[in-house]
């Protein structure tokens, strides 16, 4: 009887076995038949085996993607300043020569050419947010303005102008880049982010930078979207803004860079979603004097509600140079047109001026490449 018992036993224990590994077999085979239908699912959404990024990551969805938006990032954060482009041969030149070229090539074949007719603004002669006042610094200020000197204007609008004047009387100014290593622009984005002043992080000690010529890099601009907080961190600081005609200035942007095919500034800067100028929006010189005229306004309202210095300099007033020399101390000669753009001003006198150091570059290149069989 003991034989019998045991034997039952064992074979009900062996039959319980059976069950459990014939229900995690099926189990196992469930999971695998899942995984094998995610798999075609995923094969079927995506039909070239290529995984979409969304516009964080590249600026379009073909397998080039990842390259656009490798130099579109390097032209943004590690562009070479002006003066390094003058060395033909150089480093800067050697590296940089290859991208100007192939993204020039890419221009293009895809890029029509501008409309040289200089289009003219229903703003320009009916809102004084586009012209420069000459009385807002009173004559006993004249040589006492308090440092930092910050420019709120916008770029091709004067700004390598302030940047040469000052730097011309001895002052440490910078236009566009912070430092060999940094743009003002990306700087002062990390400084607020982390808690600091805005220029907290653009200034390497011992260094006090003077002039702040140009903040923005042309798509990003601090002096939007920091004006309360650069105001806050620096209520000595003596404030600017820029005018010129507002038909030159989009003139201006639509032939930079200088070269005949785009795209030039105004079309990143009507892609760039910028507060206050929506992607879109900038269709023609209206939207963008609109847009540049309520910024004016905006600085000029904080200015006065803090009591705070604003200069505002009409880069093409046949006085401003002794203005400028008088309210700084600076020699009138320092005052002059520079990073002039012939394409865009095919009337300039050149013997007058300061060539932009990227015209001369590309000029370069297009006659390099005219020789070349």
């Amino acid at each position: 009887m003991m034989i019998v018992t045991s034997t039952s036993t064992r074979q009900r224990r062996n039959d319980g076995f059976s069950s459990k590994a014939v229900a995690l077999k099926l189990i196992l085979f469930a999971a695998a038949l899942g995984a094998c239908l995610n798999l075609w699912l995923f094969h079927s959404h995506y039909s070239q085996d290529v995984i979409h990024l969304t516009h964080h990551d590249v600026d379009d969805d073909d397998d080039e993607g990842w390259e656009m938006n490798k130099i579109a990032m390097r032209e943004e954060w590690e562009r070479p300043t002006e003066h390094e482009w003058e060395a033909e041969g150089s480093p800067v030149s050697e590296e940089w020569d290859p991208i100007l070229k192939n993204k020039a090539t890419e221009d293009d074949e895809t890029a029509t050419d501008d409309n040289d007719k200089e289009e003219r603004s229903t703003l320009h002669s009916s809102k004084s947010c586009l012209e420069a006042r000459s009385d807002t610094i009173p004559k006993h200020l004249y040589g006492k303005l308090q440092k930092p000197y910050i420019n709120l204007g916008f770029p091709k609008m004067g700004t390598s102008s302030l940047h040469s004047f000052f730097q011309c009387g001895g002052l440490d100014s910078v236009h566009y880049r912070c430092s060999k290593l940094d743009s003002c622009s990306r700087c002062v984005l990390e400084s607020v982010t982390a808690g600091g002043l805005p220029f907290q992080l653009c200034e390497l000690p011992p260094r006090k930078i003077d002039v702040y010529a140009q903040l923005d890099n042309g798509t990003y601009f601090p002096q939007i979207e920091f004006l309360d907080e650069i105001v806050a961190g620096y209520p000595e600081a003596t404030l600017f803004l820029t005018f010129r005609s507002i038909e030159k200035w989009y003139n201006s942007l639509k032939k930079w860079p200088p070269r005949k095919h785009g795209p030039h500034m105004n079309d990143k800067m009507r892609d760039a979603n910028i507060s206050g100028f929506p992607s879109g929006v900038g269709q023609n010189v209206d939207e963008f004097a609109d847009w540049y005229c309520k910024h004016v306004e905006r600085v000029r309202d904080i200015a006065a509600r803090n009591s705070l210095s604003l200069v505002e300099v009409d880069i093409e007033d046949s006085t401003i140079a002794k203005r400028m020399s008088d309210m700084f101390d600076i020699d009138e000669s320092c005052w002059g047109h520079t990073n002039a753009n012939p394409i865009a001003n095919p009337d300039l006198d050149l013997s007058t001026v300061q060539i932009a150091p990227k015209f001369v570059q590309i000029s370069r290149e297009e006659k390099k490449s005219n020789k070349d069989p």
